[in-house]
């Protein structure tokens, strides 16, 4: 076993845990915050770059979910099933 095969190893290990981590934020948003809400204080804590500490306490803030499914790309269109614009 080359060291090729442990750098494939840690990028499909690593690409794993990202898609894990997207899915499980997009199913429990409430946890997802919280994660947010304390990586914002961790990034304060060893004085990160102030835009990284903005993005991550955006992050934690809730979002108005006025559209189809909970997004807001349509909050002012008719999202009912067969009634959106191009239909």
């Amino acid at each position: 076993m080359g060291p090729h095969h442990i750098i494939q190893t840690v990028l499909a290990c690593a690409m794993v845990l990202a898609c894990g981590l997207y899915w499980a934020g997009r199913l429990f948003p409430a946890a997802s915050r919280r994660g947010w809400s304390s990586m914002t204080a961790i990034l304060r804590g060893v004085h990160a770059p102030v835009a990284m500490i903005h993005y991550a306490d955006r992050r934690s803030q809730p979002r108005n979910r006025t559209g189809c499914g909970g997004c807001s790309g349509c909050a002012d269109r008719n999202c009912t099933p067969g009634a959106g614009p191009d239909r």
